[in-house]
């Protein structure tokens, strides 16, 4: 623990003797280890002789516990322990904050020593800080005109100042001094989130306060007052817009592209979907006087894939397009670039050819292009091979689900084979001696971690350069080389 002694003089003199008192100040600074190294350290990389670290003023009465401070924090330091430390790695840390003042606590202006807790338990010493910033994360459900909304927010404290961001698009700055702030909204980053700041601020403008429990905002004043009726206006058009993207599969929580150019992409989903100002589609019209699939690029970012029915667009990825397709034998799948105007029909399979069947809309789609819509919905893909909309012993169904096994050998997502496992065990519960959907089940259950008796092991013959049915003792494996 180093000290020092300065003498100051007081304006205060003593009536009688009319002589200035002269009153000896002491400060002082805890150098336990950690913190003793980390000045050496930045002396040797400033390339300087001296280096002059900050000091507290020392109070009467603490000499005791600084004193106590100074022998724990150098015990838990010690040389034998912080040699381990740069040897072993830690799993877990901990840190202990330094002569804090108990009657004003200020997280800035102590010293921070920071544990390592390596899998043995041991404490280690690794490095003396000082917190520069300190951020909390939270979830609060708010309440607006008696609704509930589930807000995050982040607040985040500097020895400077203090501001908090909200949903990551909305920065409130305050100044403790000023008592008084500022506020930034930032660019769109999802329309949910961005309508969530909108309703915040206008809040704040009705009622001079925001809707928090757990995060006071008070003593302090907010200028928004002049965009009340800004802010109003945005909220109108974002509730709008909000309702036509839900109606074609784009999510309030969907995050746009950073590079996105928004007000280009908002003002065509106005344009086509709203004022069906179809010709931006460069599709023929007579295209749109049957129901038809169409895939549209808006942009470089988002494309979607909708069904025309009844006059209107339909997100595909949803049950009412299921139920519409179940009412029609065929439908044509039409590609259209908004941006390039390029048009590809294409037949999908008749649903209705073989033994009156009913097929998955997404049967002949390829998952890897699907996943590449904006609008995808895993579960509506899900629902259409369920019985009501999708025949198992249609042929597609062996097919579709090897196509989501090789796209679980790219993604590792469980879901795709779940899936297959699901549309191979339904296919074979209709056709039990089929010995490709046994195969197919057996490989799914390999990648799933099961362990199969050596009785239950398929025999596997692979012929090069062909593509044919191999048999084996017990079962027929579709092997394709290409």
């Amino acid at each position: 623990m180093a000290t020092t002694k300065t003498k100051k003089n007081v304006a205060t003199k003593d009536p009688e003797t009319d002589t200035t008192i002269i009153e000896q100040l002491a400060y002082y600074r805890i150098l336990a280890p950690l913190e003793a190294r980390s000045l050496l350290f930045h002396l040797n990389s400033s390339g300087k002789k001296s280096i002059s670290p900050d000091l507290k003023k020392f109070k009467n009465g603490d000499l005791e516990s600084l004193g106590k401070t100074f022998i724990e924090e150098a015990d838990k330091q010690q040389k034998r322990f912080t040699k381990v430390s740069e040897k072993k790695e830690s799993t877990h840390y901990k840190v202990d904050f330094v002569d804090m003042q108990k009657e004003a606590f200020n997280l800035f202006e102590g010293v921070i020593h920071v544990y390592g807790i390596p899998d043995d338990g041991i404490r280690l010493p690794v490095e003396e800080a000082k917190s520069d910033e300190l951020k909390i994360r939270k979830n609060e459900v708010v309440y607006m005109n008696s609704e509930p909304t589930l807000v995050t927010y982040q607040s985040i404290e500097t020895e400077k100042g203090f501001k908090v961001v909200i949903e990551d698009n909305l920065t409130l700055d305050f100044d403790r001094r000023k008592k008084s702030g500022l506020f930034h909204l930032e660019k769109v980053k999802s329309l949910g989130s961005y309508m969530k700041c909108l309703r915040l601020l206008n809040y704040y403008i009705q009622r001079n306060k925001f809707p928090f429990q757990s995060l006071q905002l008070s003593g302090g004043t907010l200028n928004v007052k002049g965009h009340l009726q800004e802010i109003e206006e945005e909220i109108e058009s974002y509730k709008e817009l909000i309702d036509i993207c839900t109606q074609i599969g784009i999510s309030e929580n969907y995050i746009f592209d950073d590079k996105e150019d928004l007000p280009s992409l908002f003002n065509a989903i106005i344009n086509i979907f709203k004022n069906k100002q179809y010709s931006l589609l460069n599709i023929h019209q007579e295209k749109l006087k049957k129901t038809e699939i169409i895939n549209i690029e808006l942009s470089k970012y988002v494309k979607l894939a909708l069904m025309y029915a009844g006059g209107c667009f339909i997100n595909l990825y949803s049950e009412e397009a299921l139920r519409i397709m179940s009412k029609y034998s065929s439908i044509t799948d039409v590609a259209s670039n908004h941006r390039q105007g390029t048009v590809k029909p294409v037949m999908l399979p008749d649903n209705r050819k073989n033994y009156d069947q009913k097929v998955s809309i997404f049967a002949s789609r390829k998952i890897e292009e699907m996943v590449k819509d904006t609008n995808f919905d895993f579960e509506i893909v899900k629902l259409s091979f369920a019985n009501e909309h999708h025949d198992i012993q249609a042929d597609l169904t062996i097919t579709s689900s090897l196509g989501y096994i090789d796209f679980y050998d790219k993604t590792h997502d469980e879901n795709y084979l779940e899936l297959a496992l699901d549309l191979n065990q339904r296919y074979l519960a209709k056709y039990p001696e089929d010995d490709i959907a046994k195969v197919n089940i057996y490989l799914i259950k390999h990648k799933q971690g099961h362990e199969l008796s050596k009785m239950n092991k398929p025999i596997f013959m692979i012929c090069k350069k062909e593509q044919r049915l191999i048999k084996s003792k017990q079962y027929v494996l579709h092997v394709k080389f290409c």
